[in-house]
């Protein structure tokens, strides 16, 4: 597996932890909760660019 791609699954994995640990939370810190969704999202588009697939619709 190509190292970016392997640099980007560990920062998305980081990422995810995070947000299961806020969202665990009895008082929730949306605009984080938000940030990371957005910040999820770009890694996962950043992940199959890498490798070549485009936009979020599997048959793209």
């Amino acid at each position: 597996m190509d190292s970016s791609i392997s640099v980007l699954r560990a920062d998305y994995e980081h990422l995810r932890a995070r947000l299961e640990s806020l969202l665990a939370q009895p008082e929730k810190d949306m605009t984080e909760v938000d940030y990371l969704v957005d910040a999820l999202e770009r890694i996962q588009l950043d992940i199959k660019a890498e490798l070549g697939i485009q936009g979020n619709n599997p048959i793209e």
